[in-house]
């Protein structure tokens, strides 16, 4: 019966609906819309490790320097010229900027972007249109219900992934 119940729950919580809350305030403003829309910055240029481990990394402040190096001032945009210059001294800085992490999963979650980016799965399923936010918010609940519905999902549509719905998958 107990087994029937958490069934029910995790349908429940698969079907909530999710409310896209204002993401948390960064050190410093960054736009994913300016990065991924207008500059076409694929999400694994600056993510990298998510094609090769299990989480997907922030971009270390050398990697930002690698653009940042050739687009460093705006002279037709004052407000954006002073930020980008805001930034290259920054950017310059020996301390790294502590950004505020976004999306998290419980510790006892056994997680990997790697399995998930090689599977196919676009950073948009999960994250949501952030080439589109100024300011990157959770959109999924991420909830053990929500994830279970899309493993059904992708179990369904492709043979041989019965490991998908194993709890030691993800609960190692």
């Amino acid at each position: 019966m107990s087994a029937l119940r958490a069934a029910l729950a995790c349908a429940v919580l698969a079907a909530a609906p999710v409310r896209a809350a204002e993401g948390p305030a960064q050190p410093i403003r960054f736009s994913h819309q300016v990065h991924a829309t207008q500059a076409i910055i694929g999400c694994t240029a600056c993510h990298a490790y998510a094609e090769r481990g299990p989480v997907a990394g922030i971009p270390s402040m050398q990697r930002c320097q690698g653009c940042h190096k050739f687009v460093k001032e705006d002279p037709t945009n004052a407000k954006l010229d002073a930020e980008l210059k805001a930034l290259v001294k920054r950017l310059r800085e020996p301390t790294p900027i502590e950004w505020v992490r976004v999306h998290r999963l419980p510790d006892h979650v056994y997680f990997t972007h790697q399995a998930h980016v090689r599977a196919g799965l676009r950073c948009q399923e999960c994250h949501g249109e952030v080439q589109t936010m100024e300011v990157v918010r959770q959109v999924a609940p991420l909830t053990m219900g929500w994830c279970l519905s899309c493993h059904h999902r992708k179990q369904r549509e492709q043979a041989g992934r019965e490991r998908l719905t194993e709890c030691v998958t993800c609960h190692k």
